[in-house]
């Protein structure tokens, strides 16, 4: 019996310690990526918790369920990696095999077509930063102070994305039609913005853009394909909710510059941005901004875009023929 009682002990030990490794590999990994920190402000304290006390409670235990996006790419990396070593292992082991042999052949030139497709979009990435194209998006609209933004961004004589949630749409008909005939791009942001309501499978996250899209359509006439979702694609997408996504026709955009303008009121994000993009130094991402339609914003991004303007930056917008960023 007390041998019994010290197996398990020693066991949950086990996985207490593991928990606690891969929680401080989540703490350095997203503490270094910059352009996660919406998704940091619903998470950063949540996924801990999530990853250990799954490692406590489940006997098999997911780690890519749980993990943020950064991590969760390096260990599926691992995983087709260590797969493509056990076919060849196969291979070398039953000689008779040619299948996976010519599989592997085939995967090899598929390889070197996409590799040379992704050089051709690096080029034209690293173009548009040397000429200074700059993505301004909006998430969470409309709202009452859209027409704020857009009389903003008219006088600067620039265009912008607008992300939207469906029932901004149905509440603010006037600023909606008014993204649109000011020639703005709308886009789509989902229904709920809620984690547990959006997140809940592939499905939902399919659903709730299927029905924004659907509002958009009936209310403007106007139809797009363009998706951000709620909190930025990681840790939430999964690699089944992607393509879910990419399956029904959606193209989904993240962010590569970080406003934070949801957290400070004072016009304290307008710095923040700039800082940012005179040290971007990403030369295969555009350089999308994070933006919000709130009050605060639509204040003090006067001050953002004069910089731009006197800067040389040309404000452009999504459209479904751009190459999609997401984490």
């Amino acid at each position: 019996m007390r041998s019994k009682r010290k197996r398990t002990t020693t066991f949950s030990k086990g996985k207490l310690l593991i928990s606690l490794m891969i929680c401080m590999t989540f703490v350095f990994t997203t503490g270094s990526t910059n352009y996660h920190s919406e998704a940091l402000a619903v998470s950063s304290l949540s996924q801990p918790i999530n990853i250990m006390y799954s490692l406590l409670t489940k006997s098999h235990f997911d780690h890519t369920d749980e993990m943020n996006g950064y991590v969760n790419n390096k260990i599926q990396a691992f995983y087709i990696l260590k797969k493509k070593m056990d076919q060849e292992q196969e291979v070398r082991n039953n000689p008779e095999n040619h299948a996976l042999v010519k599989n592997d052949k085939i995967n090899a030139e598929t390889n070197l077509k996409d590799n040379g497709s992704s050089k051709q979009e690096n080029s034209q990435i690293k173009k548009q930063n040397e000429q200074k194209v700059i993505y301004l998006t909006f998430d969470d609209g409309p709202s009452a102070f859209t027409s704020d933004i857009l009389q903003t961004m008219n006088t600067f004589d620039m265009k912008g994305t607008f992300f939207m949630l469906e029932p901004n749409m149905r509440k603010y008909p006037e600023e909606l039609q008014a993204i649109i005939d000011n020639g703005h791009v709308p886009a789509l942001h989902g229904v709920s913005h809620n984690v547990s309501k959006i997140y809940r499978s592939e499905k939902t996250v399919v659903d709730e853009m299927t029905k924004a899209q659907a509002t958009l359509m009936k209310m403007t006439g106007t139809g797009t394909s363009l998706i951000r979702t709620p909190y930025g694609s990681a840790p939430y997408m999964k690699p089944s909710y992607l393509k879910a996504v990419e399956a029904a026709g959606f193209q989904l955009w993240d962010w590569t510059v970080d406003s934070e303008d949801w957290k400070y009121r004072n016009g304290e994000y307008v710095e923040r941005v700039i800082q940012q993009i005179e040290n971007f130094k990403h030369k295969d991402r555009p350089i999308v901004i994070l933006l919000h339609d709130r009050k605060s914003t639509a204040e003090h991004l006067p001050s953002l875009l004069t910089y731009l303007q006197t800067n040389g930056y040309k404000a452009e917008i999504l459209n479904e023929q751009l190459s999609a960023f997401h984490f």
